[in-house]
């Protein structure tokens, strides 16, 4: 068996045994690195905020987001070198 971040439930792969079947593998999508001229100036904000106060110790919210402004979140700290 393969060590994959994901896997399929456990349910699911019984089922497939009594079928004799395999379960499918999920394809991770490997993208490429977000410019640092295409982040928003809010999602820098949000980055120099949280490295902020992760250097300071406190925690911080962060608010629901869609998939993008998650991404250019992450990639905004890593330019900070808060998180790598």
């Amino acid at each position: 068996m393969e060590v994959s971040i994901i896997a399929p439930s456990a349910l699911y792969v019984k089922q497939l045994e009594i079928q004799n079947e395999q379960p499918k593998k999920q394809v991770r999508i490997l993208r490429d690195d977000i410019a640092a001229s295409d982040l928003t100036p809010e999602m820098r904000a949000w980055g120099r905020h949280i490295a902020r106060c992760r250097h300071k110790g406190r925690s911080v919210r962060v608010p629901a987001m869609c998939g993008s402004e998650w991404g250019q979140l992450l990639r905004a700290l890593e330019l900070k070198r808060a998180l790598a």
